[in-house]
């Protein structure tokens, strides 16, 4: 197990717990207690726990945002954890796209891979906030790529703050495609209010919605709902997916597809 995934999953189990003991998780990830220790010392120093002895307390961020992956590791670190999972899905939601449809693919690290699952596609008009996502999905000729105009974020690798209902009024979109930070029963959440207005703005825009998010997203937090589900919205997973709040979401009429 690389140590990005180690220290994600530590926490995610601290999210719960709040408490953790160097003994439980090297245990836990059968690894010795001098990695498990390191890896304290690491998350310590990053504000995301208090070290206590023989162990861990969980800091007040990561047990009211339930974020800490985000803010802990850069974009290209992100694109790299559960990447694997990130590939299936992408290429289970390019399955429901047509050559010559219009979408919209917000950004993020999974929307960075529904783009480059695309090469195959012909004629297609992508709409996008996403900077790593247009330069994927302008690497085929045969796509017309259309990037938002906004205030850069670079951690983000995206335009913010401008895609906003009056900006894509004018846009008619089959299909809205988007990564997220957390979803459960009650929505789709993302971690910040601009994130949660601009992919607001999308599914406003678009005749139908796809949500792609991978098992780790099922059991994260995050303060800003985008919106309650909705009948016809469809929901792209793994199979990893916790299947209780599979089938809560599945209860609201919401398609749910388990990536193989």
């Amino acid at each position: 197990m690389l140590k990005a995934e180690r220290q994600q999953r530590i926490l995610a189990l601290m999210q719960e717990t709040n408490v953790v003991t160097v003994r439980d998780l090297a245990q836990a990830f059968s690894t010795s207690p001098i990695t498990i220790r390191r890896d304290l010392l690491e998350l310590g120093d990053k504000g995301l726990l208090a070290r206590t002895h023989g162990g861990a307390l969980a800091s007040h961020e990561v047990l009211a945002e339930g974020n800490a992956r985000y803010e802990m590791y850069s974009y290209a670190e992100r694109h790299n954890q559960q990447s694997a999972e990130k590939a299936a899905i992408a290429e289970c939601a390019a399955q429901y796209i047509s050559d010559g449809d219009s979408i919209l693919i917000n950004a993020g690290t999974t929307a960075h891979a529904l783009a480059l699952a695309l090469r195959g596609h012909q004629d297609l008009h992508v709409i996008t906030n996403g900077l790593s996502v247009a330069a994927a999905a302008g690497q085929s000729r045969l796509a017309y790529v259309y990037v938002l105009a906004g205030r850069l974020d670079t951690r983000k690798q995206a335009t913010i703050e401008r895609a906003d209902n009056d900006t894509l009024s004018g846009i008619q979109i089959r299909e809205a495609f988007l990564g997220v930070h957390a979803v459960s029963a009650a929505g789709i959440f993302m971690r910040d209010s601009e994130d949660g207005a601009m992919n607001r703005a999308f599914i406003a825009a678009a005749s139908r919605t796809t949500v792609m998010a991978d098992h780790t997203k099922l059991k994260a937090h995050a303060s800003f709902r985008v919106g309650a589900w909705q009948a016809g919205q469809r929901l792209i997973t793994d199979p990893a997916a916790d299947p209780e709040v599979v089938a809560a979401i599945r209860a609201q009429g919401v398609e749910v597809v388990i990536s193989a």
